[in-house]
């Protein structure tokens, strides 16, 4: 069960910072927004989604949300279980017990779609036109998040690839042939030294509908303008 939107507002000269929580199957959940104020228009939203280790107040996460947001979108972050301000703390523990990787996934696909009701609800919200950038454990949960949800119009799925906290790529139980309805950009690096580049070939074979897959120099930690950028275009093209 999902109770109400408990928020808190700052204003950063030209735009809204709204500083939220809600709580899902027991567990709050928080999050940060930002938007241009005095816009009432329903406008898209873009949930941005840090890598491991990271929080909703990145630089990635929070600095490009609201240099987004300037352009006419609601650009929201959240902290992904164990992360940030969530009640366990416990980052590392994603990666020494893969058993619970199906629940972790379950978790936040469920928590992303209740957030999106509730900012729905709360805030001018063009529901239509709903967007997704994921940074890689980013990713690896948005990506069954984003097909589970199932009124994504975009995503930029960046630094990941098949495995892990994504999950099975093909069968009954993977979340990937779902994402058919979700114009999709995967950002891959093309030195990264944790997700080889055919895992990332594999994932992005295996995605349904409309596509396509930029590489970048570097490695997996450098999450730069480059990665932002390709994230950007996309988003800004298809939304």
């Amino acid at each position: 069960m999902t109770k109400p939107l408990q928020t808190r507002e700052a204003l950063l000269g030209d735009l809204r910072e709204i500083s939220f929580s809600f709580d899902s199957a027991g567990e709050t959940v928080p999050g940060l927004a930002y938007l241009p104020t005095g816009a009432n228009d329903p406008m898209p939203l873009v949930l941005i989604q840090h890598p491991g280790m990271g929080s909703k107040e990145d630089y990635f996460v929070a600095e490009v949300g609201r240099g987004w947001a300037k352009r006419g979108w609601i650009c929201v972050g959240l902290d992904a279980p164990l992360h940030g301000e969530r009640t366990t703390h416990d980052p590392m523990s994603l990666f020494r017990q893969p058993e619970r990787h199906a629940a972790i996934r379950a978790q936040f696909a469920a928590e992303v779609s209740a957030m999106l009701d509730l900012l729905g609800a709360a805030l001018p919200v063009d529901m239509a036109r709903l967007g997704f950038v994921g940074y890689s454990l980013g990713s690896m949960l948005g990506i069954p998040a984003v097909a589970r949800d199932g009124r994504f119009k975009a995503a930029a799925f960046c630094l990941v690839g098949e495995g892990g906290l994504v999950g099975r790529i093909e069968g009954p139980e993977a979340d990937v042939p779902r994402l058919g309805s979700v114009a999709v950009r995967i950002v891959g690096k093309l030195q990264d030294e944790l997700i080889p580049r055919e895992r990332t070939e594999a994932l992005y074979d295996a995605i349904p509908g409309e596509k396509d897959i930029r590489w970048l120099p570097g490695g997996h930690f450098e999450i730069g303008p480059d990665v932002i950028r390709a994230a950007e275009e996309w988003l800004r093209a298809k939304l």
